[in-house]
Formats: C-alpha cells, sequence, structure tokens
C-alpha cells in the first residue's frame, strides 16, 4: 500500500505534500517544541520547579486522561500505539501518585475506567505553567505578542485533527492489537 499522505485512501490519487510547504514547516516546528518539552534537562527543570518527578511520558499521558476524560486502560493503550501491558506501569504510578482515580464502568462492572483526580487536574495545571513559563523565558516579548492571535488558529487544528476521518480502516490484526 502506498504512503498514505501520497495517494493512500482518504487522500486524493497522485497528491503529494509539499514538504516547504507552510503547513509542514509549522508540523515539523510544533513536533520539535513537543519533542524538547520531553528533553531530560528540560523536563528536570520542570520538575524541580515545580516538585513534581515524573517522566515526560506520564504527563503526557496525564493531559490525555484529561483532555478525553475517563477511559478504559486498553483505550488509551490504544492511543498511544502500545499494548496494555506497556501503559499499565506508567497508570499505577500516576495511580499511587493520587493524580489519577479508577471507577467501575456503569455500562460493564468489569471494567476500570482511568480519569484524572484533583490532584492531577492541579499538577497538570502546575506543569502546563511551568511549560508556558521556560517559553516566555525563550521568547522576547514582541515574539510572545506575535504568537497571540495564533493560538486559537492552532487550537482549532488541533480539534480538526481530532474530527477528521481515519485515512484509512484499520485492519482486523490493529483492531484486535492495538
Amino acid at each position: 500500500m502506498g504512503h498514505p499522505l501520497r495517494g493512500g485512501p482518504g487522500f486524493p490519487k497522485g497528491a503529494q505534500v509539499n514538504t516547504n510547504s507552510d503547513t509542514a514547516r509549522l508540523e515539523r516546528a510544533l513536533s520539535s517544541l513537543v519533542m524538547r518539552f520531553g528533553n531530560r534537562r528540560i523536563a528536570a527543570d520542570i520538575a524541580d520547579a515545580t516538585g513534581h518527578r515524573l517522566p515526560a511520558g506520564s504527563w503526557a499521558l496525564l493531559d490525555y486522561v484529561h483532555l478525553l476524560g475517563p477511559m478504559r486502560v486498553s483505550d488509551i493503550a490504544a492511543l498511544h500505539g502500545v499494548e496494555v501491558s506497556t501503559v499499565t506501569p506508567r497508570l499505577q504510578s500516576l495511580e499511587s501518585a493520587g493524580l489519577i482515580e479508577r471507577h467501575r464502568d456503569p455500562a460493564d462492572g468489569r471494567v476500570s475506567m482511568i480519569a484524572i483526580g484533583p490532584a492531577g487536574r492541579e499538577a497538570l495545571g502546575v506543569i502546563h505553567d511551568a511549560r508556558a513559563e521556560l517559553m516566555a523565558r525563550a521568547l522576547p516579548a514582541e515574539d510572545l505578542a506575535a504568537l497571540r492571535p495564533l493560538v486559537p488558529i492552532i487550537e482549532r487544528l488541533s480539534d480538526q485533527l481530532q474530527s477528521l476521518p481515519p485515512l484509512r480502516e484499520p485492519t482486523d490484526e490493529e483492531e484486535s492489537h492495538p
């Protein structure tokens, strides 16, 4: 099968992505920014500033649960493209830290739902504030002012990406092994 953005299902046949386009540059810049927040030195600076010592991946996981609401462990694993056994230790560390809570699924009492707890919302707010402070320190005031009108556009982009239909249907194997 071809590359999903080069004529694959859900994309016009023969279409090519212009890697020099503004959207390609934006994608690379956002990817780089996310990667830098996961950098050990920056993560350590944030941990020192906030007193919260969790790996960057655990904060990302907490963010998912916060943004998407209560989810089954299997759904969390599927979102990250990993097996349940891979995400379970991170969830256990978040639960031990009191940042997430487990509740029974009202539709199926055998299933646990993972939700962010009050301490998790508070800790996530502190982490986001610390990241914002780092960004403010990294940029001159005129660049920060120039970013202000871009924020709603990036928020809309995030929302639209979430609501796009899949480029292709998952295979049976992908559905049975997220």
